[in-house]
């Protein structure tokens, strides 16, 4: 039961800390499906008008940093096929939309430009699953509603994994071609775009200066980079990771004074073998150094055993989230040495109590 605080207290450093790190890693994985060279543009709050795509692709091919910039239009709104209907997003995009995002098809094709304003679409692979039936199945060729107009399938997406500066979800979407947008969109225009620099550019400079190309009066945009956001990322992750050590230390306190309690309830039992010892020459150094590795001994043992249960409990958490199990083993260095830190701080009152019990009176049992 002494050791019971040791064990929760490491345990619960070690699985909150993976869990962190667990974090850390999906969020990062959703940057790398589209790069961390990239820029996110899009119109804040509810602006009356769009960016303007031609003025948005003369931008972009003027700058030299500039690789891929893929204009977007976005909003909500139900799609109906035959007799079933979902909320869905509804993305306006160009072709190369395709490369920026990394999109591919199980079925059919994606958008093209020759496509133009034509009524087609491509469905997400979750949306099209939702909407297929008995009667009605979600395939390319098949005609899928929104509001009063008709979009003939042309391909069904494969799933497409969380891209964190991008606020379209692929797989519960609905692609229609960008130039067609105006039918069931509430204005013209783009309300965003992504847009992929060379590796080596600046990427705080390219966001001030599309801010200032392209915000105007009526539409104030907001400009982000995959960079400043993965750094800000880590330091909230960082200043996350001290508060759960805190959280974990406190039960480790408590373990420390239970350990505390057995090593001077020790002392007390040993006090002949004590007498014994420094009757045979042990020097008060000797007999405080032996109860010292005695109380690091029983606080590493404890968080030994925190340390698997809280591997434990890290891949439990992970049963019932969308996370992948990871393991950093630093952690495990971590909970194991605060644990044995502890044993050392809290065994130090009793380790020199020992030290200072006199041989004599320890052997005639005074």
């Amino acid at each position: 039961m002494a050791l019971l605080g040791v064990v929760i207290g490491s345990a619960a450093i070690v699985a909150l800390m993976n869990v962190a790190h667990i974090a850390q890693i999906q969020a990062l994985e959703s940057f790398r499906q589209t790069g961390v060279d990239m820029l996110s543009i899009q119109i804040e709050g509810s602006a009356g008008e769009g960016l303007d795509v031609a003025g948005l692709d003369t931008l972009a091919r003027q700058d030299r940093e500039v690789v891929l910039a893929a204009p977007f239009a976005v909003t909500g709104q139900a799609v109906r096929l035959s007799a079933t209907s979902a909320g869905s997003t509804v993305a306006g995009i160009t072709p190369v939309m395709n490369d920026v995002a990394g999109l591919s098809v199980v079925e059919g094709r994606l958008l093209r430009e020759v496509d133009g304003c034509s009524p087609v679409a491509v469905l997400g692979h979750k949306l099209a699953q939702t909407l297929s039936s008995p009667g009605g199945a979600a395939v390319p060729g098949s005609v899928v509603h929104l509001g009063p107009y008709g979009y003939t399938i042309v391909g069904v997406l494969a799933e497409v994994p969380p891209q964190a500066l991008s606020p379209i979800r692929y797989d519960d979407s609905v692609l229609i071609p960008l130039a067609c947008t105006r039918r069931v969109m509430p204005h013209e225009g783009a309300t965003g775009a992504l847009i992929r620099l060379v590796p080596e550019a600046d990427t705080a400079a390219a966001v001030a200066r599309y801010t200032a190309a392209l915000t105007t009066p009526q539409a104030p945009v907001r400009v982000l980079d995959a960079k400043t956001m993965i750094q800000a990322m880590k330091k909230q992750m960082a200043m996350l990771g001290g508060v759960l050590i805190a959280v974990g230390s406190i039960s480790l306190l408590v373990g420390g004074v239970g350990v505390m309690n057995v090593m001077l309830m020790t002392v007390m039992e040993r006090r002949r073998e004590i007498g014994l010892r420094a009757a045979i020459g042990a020097t008060p150094g000797q007999i405080r150094m032996m109860f010292l590795i005695e109380a690091m001994v029983l606080a590493l043992g404890g968080g030994l055993l925190g340390d698997v249960l809280g591997v434990v409990l890290t891949w439990l958490v992970t049963l019932f989230l969308p996370f992948d199990f990871a393991m950093n083993w630093t952690v495990l260095l971590l909970g194991a040495g605060v644990a044995g830190s502890v044993g050392l701080v809290f065994g130090l009152y009793p380790a020199i109590a020992a030290s200072r019990i006199s041989p004599i009176e320890a052997l005639r049992g005074d």
